[in-house]
């Protein structure tokens, strides 16, 4: 048929046709299974000025199939390449320069793109053969492609949207950085794990032993959640039943924690100085103006302190210097909002719009310090990456303000001393540590 392109020269007129841009579509051979366990069955692509667009078979009984890394050459020649998902993406071709249309629309609108396949055979299929690890290579390329269609014609109008101020960040860096999270996965006790919490199904992200997390990046305010196949990795429950089941792949967990992580970032962008000591002891010396503090006041300290940052100063504390900057950090942002109409992340240009709804300077407050807290740690992580492009330890999960590691003792206790200044940055950020076999840590 007319849109299968899979002999020769129909490739080469198709590898001219794409340098004017294109859509590309990923069809591996099971939609629910996470990306590391698949394999590419067929590539869609659809040229922007097309009325229609094509597919290349790579892996399916229908076709003649193409080879991959003739398919990738293909594609490497667009101008402009556009995609729904480009961290999906990367696990199939490495192509950097993709265009990530659920991205543009987040960063746009604020909101997570929810667009999914609706084809009446492709249900029906999953919902008799969903057990089947390729159930998509049983599907005609016919119904795949039908999917293909629709699915791009729910998504062409946010190709024509404009590119966001702090695009490049989060479609280059924050996608590679989470990307190469979700390589090394978390070491489990298989039937504890699965007896615990109770996966829709341990094929779609479990093997060897391991399960393999997935990072969204489509939040209003950058900050990924992590949840896969019913398991949200962001909150695992701190009970031992929960933590006993998992295990490292290595030697033993090692997690860094940032001490009073967004208040450091806070009082960085406020030239306030804080020392290594803990941030929440420090401001509780001087709210309780005394140098011992009981643990009762630290923890109210740290209530307090959680208030302030999220735009809550106490009346009773409001003339302190620290909360006077604070104050006029807030009231300067805010101001700036009204007025232009958006504020920027200053260290990743994200921008915060009108767009944005019901907003006020607590809640403006709220996203930005969340979101500097998510591209401070993109920053750390890509340099954490590269120091341990070489090495057997490795990143099992990252959460908010802590990083677990999958340590291995022959990287030696220098490993972890390089990691700790990384994370530090020159003490900036002042990190606490702990170990243990399973993450009951």
């Amino acid at each position: 048929m007319f849109y299968i392109v899979e002999e020769e020269s129909k490739l080469v007129n198709l590898e001219n046709l794409v340098r004017l841009g294109c859509y590309v579509d990923i069809i591996s051979n099971h939609d629910l299974y996470h990306p590391q366990l698949t394999s590419t069955i067929a590539v869609y692509i659809r040229l922007l000025k097309s009325d229609h667009g094509f597919i290349i078979p790579i892996d399916h009984d229908e076709g003649l199939n193409v080879d991959k890394h003739r398919v990738y050459n293909i594609l490497s020649k667009s101008s402009k390449l556009y995609t729904l998902d480009k961290k999906k993406l990367l696990y199939h071709f490495n192509l950097q320069d993709a265009i990530d249309l659920s991205l543009i629309y987040s960063m746009v609108k604020y909101d997570k793109l929810d667009v999914s396949r609706t084809n009446s055979t492709i249900n029906s299929f999953y919902n008799k053969f969903r057990n089947i690890p390729y159930v998509n290579k049983l599907l005609p390329l016919t119904k795949l492609y039908e999917s293909c269609e629709d699915l791009y014609d729910k998504v062409k109008d946010i190709i024509q949207y404009d590119i966001p101020d702090g695009f490049e960040f989060y479609n280059k860096t924050a996608t590679n950085v989470f990307y190469l999270l979700e390589q090394h996965g978390i070491g489990i006790y298989y039937e504890p794990f699965v007896e615990t919490f109770s996966p829709r199904d341990p094929l779609y992200n479990i093997k060897d032993n391991k399960v393999l997390t997935s990072y969204n990046l489509y939040n209003a305010t950058s900050r990924p959640t992590n949840s896969y196949n019913s398991i949200n990795f962001a909150a695992i429950p701190h009970t031992e039943r929960h933590r006993k089941t998992f295990r490292p792949q290595k030697d033993y967990f090692v997690e860094f924690d940032f001490d009073g992580y967004h208040l450091r970032l806070l009082s960085n962008q406020i030239d306030y100085s804080l020392t290594s000591e803990s941030a929440h002891k420090q401001l509780a010396k001087l709210y309780f103006g005394k140098d011992e503090i009981t643990d009762e006041e630290y923890t109210k300290a740290k209530q307090i302190n959680f208030q302030a940052i999220y735009g809550k100063i106490p009346e009773e504390h409001k003339d302190l210097e620290i909360f006077k900057e604070i104050q006029e950090y807030i009231d300067a942002m805010w101001n700036m909002f009204n007025d232009n109409g958006v504020v920027w992340n200053p260290q990743s240009s994200k921008p915060f719009t009108k767009e944005l709804k019901d907003m006020h300077p607590a809640k403006l407050m709220n996203y930005m310090m969340q979101s500097l807290e998510t591209s401070n740690n993109i920053l750390i992580l890509k340099e954490v990456l590269r120091y341990l492009k070489d090495k057997k330890t490795k990143i099992a999960l990252y959460t908010y303000d802590a990083i677990l590691f999958d340590f291995d003792k022959e990287d030696g206790k220098e490993t972890l001393e390089g990691i700790q200044k990384i994370l530090e940055k020159d003490g900036k950020y002042p990190i606490k540590f702990k170990f243990s076999k399973n993450l009951v840590l």
